[in-house]
């Protein structure tokens, strides 16, 4: 015979139950992460991968216990484990942006500088021609302008032993001069007279330049993917809201900053080119990863790279 003298308590948890000592984790920039345990009857096992689907709020578990900074959590992942007495424990992870960091659309911007150097053709440097970056003492012409001959044996006009050649197209078209390189000592007249040519076989220069690794959060993909759209830009760095103290590297707001001519200034622009920008799903939100390069010394062409930004 049944015993109806059996008394039950505690819950059926026929629905998720949460359990007390769970965690919420906010990262400083506005990033939120939460860490809820559930007790759950093992008779709802099936329904493990629909009810704790990446991206349930939190809110739709808890109810109205949730607190009202919290409600935009979802789940990014989620696992249980098979207890005894027929009790699942479900383990669930929830992400979301706080709404108190830009009204929830977007984490503050985390920056990482890192600084490298790439080797660049000697044309290319701002003073080969003439003066166009009066920055630290560099005076000096590197090349200057070819002779009629391509080769100026004077140590006067040409001390870098500048060579040029002419390049001559079928049908005897004689083209644009073609800068050669640097020679070494000409005559033995100029060893002895102590002449030293540093730029001897040099064909090519570091430029150094500082990279940005920008990190941020978006609650939706097509703004996470709209971020990502302009790779291949220049920017002061405000499409990505970096912080002020980033951006002055950009617009000369420190004492290294570069000083060029009127004439190179019209050509270049001091800012950042956006060479990466990556998008993964985080949840319900959109994690954007972005690297931004400084111009450095030469600038970026204005001709060949579009602007973000106002003129």
């Amino acid at each position: 015979m049944p015993n109806n003298s059996l008394l039950f308590y505690g819950d059926t948890l026929l629905a998720p139950k949460p359990q007390a000592g769970w965690q919420v984790e906010a990262d400083g920039f506005g990033l939120l992460q939460a860490q809820v345990k559930f007790k759950w009857d093992v008779s709802n096992a099936a329904s493990f991968t629909t009810t704790f689907a990446k991206g349930t709020t939190l809110s739709s578990l808890l109810g109205a216990s949730c607190p009202s900074n919290l409600t935009n959590l979802r789940i990014w992942k989620a696992n249980y484990v098979w207890d005894k007495a027929g009790v699942l424990v479900v383990t669930a992870d929830f992400c979301g942006i706080d709404p108190a960091v830009n009204g929830g659309l977007k984490t503050i911007t985390q920056v990482v500088m890192t600084g490298s150097s790439a080797s660049e053709p000697i044309e290319h440097h701002p003073n080969f021609p003439r003066i166009n970056c009066p920055t630290g003492g560099m005076s000096s012409v590197l090349a200057g302008i070819p002779s009629t001959t391509g080769w100026d044996p004077s140590a006067t006009t040409n001390p870098n032993r500048a060579l040029w050649r002419p390049a001559v197209a079928s049908g005897g078209a004689t083209q644009g001069f073609q800068f050669v390189g640097f020679l070494p000592y000409q005559k033995a007249e100029e060893l002895a007279a102590g002449v030293v040519n540093i730029k001897a076989g040099v064909k090519n220069y570091y430029k150094p330049s500082n990279t940005l690794r920008c990190l941020f959060y978006v609650p939706n993909e097509t703004t996470a993917v709209a971020f990502a759209s302009y790779v291949g830009w220049m920017t002061s760095g405000a499409v990505y809201q970096l912080p002020e103290s980033y951006k002055d590297l950009a617009t000369g707001g420190y004492g290294g900053s570069f000083i060029y001519s009127e004439q190179w200034q019209a050509k270049i622009r001091k800012a950042f080119l956006i060479t990466n920008c990556s998008v993964e799903q985080f949840g319900g939100i959109y994690k954007v990863t972005a690297d931004l390069m400084l111009s450095g010394m030469s600038g970026w062409d204005r001709d060949i790279y579009p602007n973000l930004d106002a003129p």
